[in-house]
């Protein structure tokens, strides 16, 4: 129920992302002035101020036209010079209508001005009060001249009471509804240029990570290229020399191709977003090429890379995103493993999640950096044979498993290994498959 209320209010005020902090004030004077114009229709017939009831019925018409005008329109400066001048004009009329300062016109001609500079521009504001204070001049002072002009219209002393007792109440009533929708927008706004500044915050560390990676990681190995071309041109180098300096290079130059692929892929999600398309996949048969290729640079590394993945398992996965993930995993695996050791991918079925894990006996993960890993705050590491990374690969795997509705995790002990976990929704057709294995 309140859910809906402020769903309706939001509707007739008009929200942030449709209208100003400007407008959505005017709406809000607009819509209680229109309360108080009909209110007031009503309570002055009562009390014998037939006249003025009268007068207020196109005052009623007049406020509901600048509130189309601007709510429906958009046209909130045209809306907001109508409703000041007709404003001015209105009260005039009703100051000679209702007994002048024998009635309750000055205090409503306070509440009009509080309503007025609280919708126009700030340059106005000026503008606007000195044609409040020359009209309620000039009228206290024709009234003062020509009081035969101005006649008391109450019929006695009760219902004069009871008007300035009701203009009191909707003043009040009024101006704490207009203060408390001022104050609410200003916190929206406040918020949202909050959220703001933080999300300019984060594109600007990822830009100076970006530009860190592209002005040294990059540089790097072309530089090493570079020196060795010139070095072969100029000597001569053994055939074992030449041999171990072309292994050094093809090693670097795999990790970063590698690199530049995690670069524009990471890219690509920042400036366009990422687009995911989800399939039903089988697992083993999704990573055959990616494996095929890990298990040869695992190889020349010296180390096993073993492949435990159950056969005909089907997830729910984008296969680009999948493959990036996996390669991105087993890379580190293979970095941070040193010669002899093993690697396993394996996966597990728990529910209607299957988990692939990725398991080394590598140098493994302080605790108190699990969580940074996964962020662009982490730093740049070395693998066991200096390999080069950049802290990018991870996170890339955090963004595109949650964009597939999975998780990721890592659990690891120094010296001993490292198991990153990535989990996936099972497709409904391993449902007799799961329950088997559990």
């Amino acid at each position: 129920m309140k859910t809906d209320k402020m769903q309706l209010w939001s509707q007739l005020m008009g929200s942030p992302e449709t209208h100003t902090l400007e407008a959505i004030i005017f709406h809000t004077a607009c819509i209680f002035t229109g309360l108080l114009f009909i209110c007031s229709i009503i309570f002055n017939y009562l009390i014998g101020l037939y006249t003025l009831s009268i007068l207020l019925v196109p005052a009623v018409f007049f406020v509901g036209l600048v509130y189309y005008l601007s709510k429906f329109r958009y046209k909130l400066n045209l809306a907001v010079t109508i409703f000041c001048v007709l404003g001015n004009l209105l009260f005039i009329v009703f100051f000679l209508k209702n007994s002048g300062i024998n009635g309750p016109g000055l205090i409503i001609y306070l509440l009009f001005f509080f309503l007025v500079i609280s919708i126009v521009p700030k340059g106005q504001r000026f503008a606007w009060m000195t044609v409040n204070i020359m009209v309620a001049v000039s009228l206290i002072f024709f009234q003062y001249r020509y009081p035969e002009s101005v006649p008391v219209n109450y019929e006695d002393n009760q219902s004069r009471h009871l008007d300035f007792g009701y203009v009191y109440f909707f003043t009040l009533i009024i101006i704490y509804f207009i203060l408390t929708s001022i104050i609410k927008s200003y916190n929206r706004e406040r918020l949202l240029a909050e959220k703001r500044a933080e999300q300019l915050e984060i594109a600007n560390q990822s830009k100076n990570k970006l530009f860190s990676i592209l002005a040294h990681d990059l540089r790097s190995p072309l530089n090493s290229i570079q020196s060795f071309l010139e070095i072969s041109m100029e000597f001569e180098i053994e055939e074992e020399e030449k041999r171990n300096i072309n292994l050094s290079l093809l090693r670097e130059t795999k990790y970063t191709g590698q690199m530049l692929i995690n670069l524009l892929s990471w890219s690509k999600t920042q400036m366009e977003g990422a687009s995911v398309k989800l399939l039903v996949l089988n697992l083993e048969w999704a990573l055959e090429t990616t494996l095929l290729l890990q298990t040869s640079l695992a190889e020349e590394k010296g180390l096993i890379l073993n492949n435990k993945l159950l056969p005909n398992l089907h997830v729910i996965a984008d296969n680009d995103m999948l493959e990036l993930i996996v390669r991105n995993l087993l890379n580190n695996a293979i970095k941070f493993t040193p010669p002899g050791g093993q690697i396993t991918i394996s996966s597990e079925v728990h529910g209607k999640e299957c988990w692939i894990k990725i398991q080394d006996t590598g140098i493994g993960i302080d605790k108190i950096d699990f969580d940074r890993i996964f962020s662009l705050n982490s730093q740049s590491t070395y693998g066991t044979n200096q390999e080069k990374g950049v802290g990018l690969g991870l996170v890339l795997c955090k963004e595109f498993i949650e964009l597939q509705e999975g998780r990721i995790w890592v659990e690891s002990t120094l010296n001993v290994g490292t198991t990153f976990f990535v989990s996936l929704q099972i497709s409904s057709q391993n449902d007799l498959f799961a329950l088997h294995l559990n």
